[in-house]
This record gives C-alpha cells, structure tokens and sequence, in this order.
C-alpha cells in the first residue's frame, strides 16, 4: 500500500515539472594553524531545498546535523579539522548530499624534548635518542660538532634515532612540523660529550741511587686526562700504596730499597690509564773490603798474590805505589785477586770498590815489603870531655836502613832513653855525666838492628868558689874571697882591682854578679858567682852656687860633691825665661857653662837634679860669672 502510495507521488511530481534532488557542490576550503579561526563554506549548483547542513569531525564517519536551510554555512574557532556538507531535497525526491569541504585545523607545531646523551669516552657504543611530548611529525633530525654553530641533516622522520659511535663531542636536536603550512619547531637540544682517551703517558728520571742518602724527582709528560694519583710498590709491583700526589713530578728522598713508581691518570668518564714503570733502584753502599797477602820479603824476592774480600759492588781499578802513597799508578785489573812476581822494591796496593749510583770505597793499604836485611852499622868512637861545657857530633856510617831514633844510657847501658832523631848524625851538648850512645836501624819491615854503644865520658868538674855574696854602701870597696885549682878569670872585670886572681878588690858602683872561671889542667872550666849589692844613699853632697868658667883652672866647671857615686843622676839647668840650656842624664861635673857649644852669658840660673833610684829633687840656682 506504502508502494503505492510513494510511485503515485513521484507519478506527480513527474507530472508537474518536478527533477531529482541534486547536492550541489561546497566550496570555502580552508587550513589554520591555531584554534582561533573564522569563515564559512557555500553550497551552489544545488537542486532542491537546503534540509540542513551537516559537520563531522571524524572525517564523515559520522555526521552532525545543523539546523542551517542557507547556501552559506559559518564556523568559528573551530579546535579541530572539521568537513561541512549540505542535505538538498527537490520534493518527493530522495535527499542528496554536496560535495563535503573540510576546514583544517592544526595545533602549532611543538618540538618536544629529547632523551639521551651525556659524558661518554671516545669511541663508545652505540645507542639511541628518543622524542617525546612532539606535537607533530619529525621532519628530519640535526646533528653539529662545533656548539650549534652549524647543522648536519640526519634523514630520520621518526621519534627514534639510532646513532652508531660519537667520536667528538656533538649536539643533537629533531625538527617537527605539525601540518603541512605550519611552521616547524626544533626540539631540545642533547649534548654528547666526548672525553679522549685516558692516555697516563711516560715517566722520566728513571734512576741508580745509593742507599747512604739520595733525593731527585720523576717527572710524567705525554698524558691525556687527570693526575688521580702516583703510586709506588717496593715490592717489585705485587701490591702497591697511594702517595697521595697529583702533580706531574714525584721527588724522592732518602730511599732506603729499590722502589717501583706508576701514574694513575684518567680522561673524564674513560677508563683511567697506569703510566710506564719508573724504577729508582736502590743500591747499598760502597764497601772496598779487606785486602790481604802482602807480606815481609827481606833480602828475598817478592812473589805472592794479594786477595780482596768482603766487597759490595764492582770493582774498579787496582792501584799501587812505590813511594808510600804519594803517588799512585792505575793496574788494569777488576777480579778480586793480583799477583805480584819479584817485586824489586816496597810496593803499596789498595782497590776501588764502587756500587752503582754510590761515592767508591777504598779498601785498606796492604804493603808488599821489600828491603835488603838490616846492618846498624858503626858509630864513631868514644871521645872524653868537659863537664857541661861540651859540643859534638856523633856519625853513623856503614849503616844498610834507616835509623829510627838513637838511644842514650847514663847507667853504662843498664836503661836507655829513646833520642828523636833519625839522621846519621847526633849533636851532644851540656853533658854533666857520662854518656853512653847508640843508633836504631830497620831497613824497610825487616828485623831492626843496633849499633855498638859508644861512651861520651864527663870530666868531674874542678871545685870553684867565688866567695860569699855581700853588700856595700855605693862607693865603698869590698875584697871578693875566689877559691878553686886552676887559672882564674873573674867577669866582669869592671870595677875590680884585678880580674886574674881569686881574690881582687871590687869597687861597683851597682849592684853586680862577678863570675869566676877557672881552667884546669884538661883545659876544662868550670865558674861559680857572687852578688855584690850595692845600695844607694840618698844624695846629700854639697852642690855649688857659682863658678867661674873663664879658663883659668879654677872653678871652671860646676861642682856637685859626690856626684860621681851617684851614676843615676839627671840635671836640667833652666834661664831665667824657663828655658833649657843644660841637661844630662849621669852628670860628672863637666859643665863649662855652654849651651850649644857657645858661651851663656853671666848671670843666674836654676837647677832641678833627679836620681832614678830615689824620688828625692833637689833645685836651686846658679851663678856663672866669667869675669871674677
């Protein structure tokens, strides 16, 4: 019935001109990159009546209907892509649909945020980055090496990038596009920091010390990355200590053993590097030893061989002299034994030890002894003399050797007392006993030989006695009471009545020691001393106040009475101006009255008289007068 009803409509719409509903075509396509946004689509080419417009956010999969009859249909701030299209109806005919128009939305672009890098070594592995919170499609990725300065293009459109190993430091970045008009954005940037290599380099100052005392420095060149520590191992590296130092020299002191040095040195994140080995080798002191096998070879020939014991280190060189270590010649020799074949003279031998890095040792002196046996020889024969005053020489001769001293005994041999000379010659003097001599001689290490003694007998001395000391008033004469066998000789003999016989008369004005000496028969002296003590009283003599200096023999001179008893004196004679015109030390009165070798003229002066021997002075004056 409903069929029915349906074709008689259509039968009448046929019939009164009617067509089938066409949709037309929509027209106003649009794009926008915001949410803020405005237009509107139309309709034209339509056959019917508008029913309504519909939207479909879902790209028509499904639809909305909007109450809008009109050719024109508007939108405002549209948040997404959203298609338009209108429902036409002619009559009774079945609705159509225009062509749909979809009016783009797009969020701007947003680049996101990039996960991944970080301090890596040189060379590591490979990995990836990752993009999220990207509003968008990666259009592409972009890497730099110098700080963003420039860009390399990586062909990657998706939010992961794989990257083999980064050998340089790098940023990288994505470029993200949302839409095809909206402009792009870049997303953060990760930095690939790449650390070089740990490289701990070369140690220098590699060494040979000795353990007496010894200091120096190791210095580390050629490294990549930090100093961590220096290390050290005295046990030939099976462990190892901290020395706690970050410096690029390591100083050493006083090591007591050999010790083994390493740098730790580490470059960022890489794996740290352990430097060369340095050793410092520590050697003991130098010890020459003990060098034996010398020997004693008198009249014989010298064959033997010398033997170097308790040595550390190498040896050197051998050495030996023939004068007694002044001088020392090199023998190529470096084993611990010389031999030495009819040595024809005293030779000295001794070694150079030396261990390595240390001062050399030298061994003790071992002494090849060679020497013709030993004859002391003849000393010159016995002589006799004077006691004490005695002078001469003793000679050796047909000695073989040196002589070590000579031997004097006052007991006819019973003792004897060593002589510090070592001459053929002894010088005896001042005798006042008999004396006995003999010489000492060793010819080289042989057996020491002596002489026979020879006698030096001492003359008893002749008693002399030169009397009994005595004192006297100055001026007064005393007898001197000499006694004695021989020929007597007093000395001084100023003052004395005679001085040859042993009892003279002394008149000293000071006090004197008086020698006798008396000769004996043998021509011998021997002397013996008195003191005569002369004491001075103090000078109370008469001293003149005129004389006459004209000539005549008559008080020609100025007369102090005693004055000759009194050899200490001083006069000064003074003007009436105080000037000096006179003055002697030891006045007898001989002063004419002159000043100069001239004549002083008439008239008064003063006197001032001293003696050395008392603190008496004694002035006045004095008239010379010519013309009395």
């Amino acid at each position: 019935m409903k069929r029915s009803i349906l074709l008689i409509v259509f039968l009448l719409a046929v019939l009164s001109g009617m067509a089938q509903s066409v949709g037309g075509t929509t027209s106003g396509a649009a794009t926008y990159c915001t949410t803020t946004n405005s237009g509107f689509v139309s309709v034209a080419g339509f056959v019917g009546n508008i029913l309504f417009w519909q939207t479909s956010t879902n790209g028509g999969a499904t639809w909305t209907n909007n109450a809008n009859t009109t050719p024109n249909q508007t939108y405002f701030n549209l948040a997404q892509t959203t298609c338009f299209r209108a429902v036409v109806q002619d009559g009774v005919f079945p609705a159509d649909t225009s062509t749909v128009v979809c009016i783009d939305v797009f969020p701007p672009s947003i680049g996101g945020t990039v996960s991944g890098g970080g301090t890596f070594c040189d060379n590591s592995g490979a990995g990836s980055l990752n993009l999220s919170g990207n509003n968008g499609g990666v259009l592409y990725w972009l890497s730099s090496t110098d700080g963003g300065a420039t860009w390399t293009t990586i062909a990657n459109t998706t939010t992961t990038y794989n990257y083999t190993a980064i050998t340089q430091t790098t940023l990288f970045q994505a470029v993200v596009q949302n839409g095809a008009v909206c402009p792009t954005d870049t997303s953060s940037q990760v930095l690939f920091t790449i650390d070089p290599l740990s490289v701990a380099g070369t140690i220098n100052g590699a060494t040979s010390v000795c353990a007496t005392g010894n200091s120096g420095s190791l210095t580390l060149s050629g490294t990549t990355g930090t100093i961590i520590d220096w290390i050290s191992s005295v046990n030939s590296g099976a462990s190892w200590s901290s020395t706690g130092n970050t410096s690029s020299t390591q100083a050493f002191n006083n090591l007591t053993q050999t010790t083994w040095y390493q740098v730790i040195v580490q470059s960022g994140s890489c794996a740290p590097d352990t430097s060369s080995i340095a050793i410092i080798t520590v050697n003991p002191a130098s010890v020459a030893g003990t060098l034996t096998g010398g020997g004693i070879y008198c009249g014989v020939p010298a064959t033997g061989t010398l033997t170097l014991s308790g040595t550390t280190g190498t040896i050197i060189n051998w050495f030996s002299s023939t004068n007694n270590g002044a001088s020392w010649t090199p023998i190529a020799n470096t084993t611990n034994t010389e031999a030495y074949t009819n040595l024809p003279s005293t030779t000295w031998y001794s070694v150079l030890v030396q261990s390595a890095g240390c001062p050399p040792d030298t061994s003790n002196i071992e002494i090849v002894s060679v020497a013709p046996q030993t004859v002391a020889g003849t000393v010159a024969s016995n002589a006799t003399v004077c006691y004490f005053l005695n002078n001469d020489t003793l000679d050796l001769s047909g000695n073989v050797g040196n002589v070590l001293y000579w031997l004097s005994s006052t007991d006819n041999g019973a003792t004897w007392t060593p002589v510090t000379n070592t001459t053929t010659s002894l010088i005896y003097a001042g005798l006042t006993q008999s004396t006995w001599y003999t010489a000492v001689v060793q010819s080289g290490a042989c057996n020491i030989d002596t002489t026979a003694a020879v006698a030096v007998t001492v003359l008893a001395p002749t008693p002399v006695s030169a009397g009994t000391d005595t004192t006297i008033v100055q001026g007064q004469s005393v007898t001197l009471n000499g006694s004695g066998t021989g020929v007597p000789l007093w000395v001084p003999s100023a003052g004395l009545s005679s001085a040859t016989i042993f009892t003279p008369v002394a008149t000293p004005n000071t006090t004197t020691a008086y020698i006798l000496t008396v000769t004996d028969v043998n021509n011998c002296i021997n002397a013996d001393t008195v003191l005569v003590t002369v004491t001075v009283l103090e000078y109370n003599g008469m001293i003149s106040n005129l004389f006459t200096p004209n000539g005549d023999g008559i008080n020609d001179t100025w007369y102090l009475q005693d004055i000759a008893n009194y050899p200490d004196n001083e006069v000064t004679v003074y003007n009436i101006y105080g000037n000096v015109v006179f003055q002697k030390q030891g006045y007898t009165n001989d002063w004419k009255g002159t000043y100069n070798g001239s004549e002083l003229p008439d008239g008064t002066y003063y006197y001032v008289l001293k003696f050395d021997s008392s603190d008496k002075v004694l002035k006045g004056s004095i008239d010379i007068l010519r013309n009395k």
